[in-house]
């Protein structure tokens, strides 16, 4: 999904949520984080270096933590 897409489902599920606004947050912030970690991984894939390659892996990893 390109970002423009991804941009326009997020708006359609948080606009029906205006009046729980700390759902439509989470929501947003959940977005952001899992671009985040989308961005790191394919960096991490076009790097040469190893170890900046682990670090990147890592940083995806931060990015995205497992749910509780």
């Amino acid at each position: 999904m390109d970002a423009r897409e991804r941009a326009t489902s997020v708006w359609y599920r948080v606009a029906g949520l205006l009046r729980r606004k700390d759902l439509a947050i989470d929501i947003i912030a959940a977005e952001i984080r899992s671009a985040q970690q989308e961005a790191l991984r394919d960096a991490a894939i076009r790097v040469t270096d190893l170890a900046a390659r682990k670090l990147l892996h890592e940083l995806a990893r931060a990015a995205n933590p497992p749910a509780k």
